[in-house]
């Protein structure tokens, strides 16, 4: 058992040593002093964010949106200052590049951990559910590693798929930032108002679409209908790029856009309705495949078909594209 693990932890090492080295050469590019980048580099992925106190659930999506923002807001200041010159594309994808180091380094960390204490206190049980565990947190960490690539070079992504159908319904429409990294784009289509949120491109950003359908649904009312569009992950033995349709808020996350969307929808009681395209956790953030690519005709032909069954002339609709927006302008 113990050598099982020690096989999966080299692994891991070389995984999250790959990232980091690819993270520092991204941020080297700005013409930053090696020393001090290094240096720097290694403090930011040590970082962490520390979750609000729970016991008293009220008023908690308030507080763990509050330190999310904080926390994203310091990454940016932080390689901003690094990586001087930088524009905002840049330091969105660099943010996401350094994530995936943060993410990576702590599976690293928790793996050596519980293998450590395994090999110094002969903890069998320990070792043995960490075994159990390992197969999951490995797949998790293969993911990651292929998503490095794609955020260093800008591509798309799977996860992309939602932003890439409301940019087809959006095509040549002029938007505007509603809220912080987040555009809404204000058409009409089948005699229907479209009022489609995404969040800003091209550089790696998901933005704040649930507080965007928020705002929209209290300054923009009445509002008929709110339709997400999203990547959801699969079942094993399930077709990648497969499109289906549900009820609800599709987003991912801690869950505090989607709080937003169905608190502001239950107030006015506004149906959602949900289209998303099914992709396994290395699709949704390594770059796009054929599959899921090949899939937006048909979410986009869905989403529409939604509308038209849902609405009447003169409705207005909230359609959101959730998704990074890593090159998708």
């Amino acid at each position: 058992m113990l050598f099982k693990v020690r096989r999966n932890l080299s692994r891991l090492r070389l995984l999250r040593n790959t990232a980091h080295e690819r993270f520092l050469g991204a941020v080297l590019g700005y013409h930053v002093d090696r020393a001090k980048a290094e240096s720097r580099v290694d403090q930011l992925i040590n970082s962490f964010a520390i979750t609000p106190v729970n016991l008293d659930p009220s008023g908690i999506v308030g507080k763990l949106e509050h330190i999310l923002n904080t926390y994203d807001d310091h990454l940016k200041a932080e390689l901003r200052t690094l990586a001087g010159g930088a524009t905002e594309t840049d330091v969105n994808n660099l943010t996401n590049l350094l994530e995936i180091s943060i993410g990576l380094d702590t599976m690293f960390r928790i793996v050596r951990h519980y293998y450590l204490l395994a090999q110094k206190q002969g903890g069998m049980l320990a070792l043995a559910l960490l075994q159990m565990s390992l197969p999951t947190i490995m797949d998790e960490a293969e993911a990651y590693h292929a998503a490095i690539d794609a955020f260093a070079e800008g591509k798309p992504v799977g996860d992309g798929v939602g932003v890439s159908v409301v940019s087809k319904l959006a095509m040549g429409i002029e938007g505007k930032e509603l809220v912080r990294d987040t555009m809404v784009y204000d058409t009409v289509w089948e005699d229907r108002r479209l009022l489609i949120v995404r969040a800003k491109g091209p550089g790696g950003n998901v933005g704040k679409p649930g507080l965007a359908v928020e705002k929209l649904i209290q300054d923009d009312g009445p509002i008929t209908l709110v339709v997400t569009v999203d990547a959801a992950l699969k079942l094993e033995g399930e077709k990648s790029g497969e499109v289906v349709e549900g009820v609800g808020a599709a987003i991912g996350g801690p869950g505090t856009e989607r709080y937003h969307i169905e608190e502001a929808a239950v107030k006015r009681e506004i149906p959602l309705l949900a289209v998303v395209v099914k992709m396994s956790s290395k699709e949704a953030i390594s770059s796009i495949t054929t599959e899921i690519s090949g899939a937006v005709e048909e979410a986009t032909r869905r989403v529409q078909r939604a509308i038209l069954a849902q609405t009447k002339p003169g409705d207005t609709t909230i359609v959101a594209g959730i998704g990074n927006t890593i090159g998708i302008a």
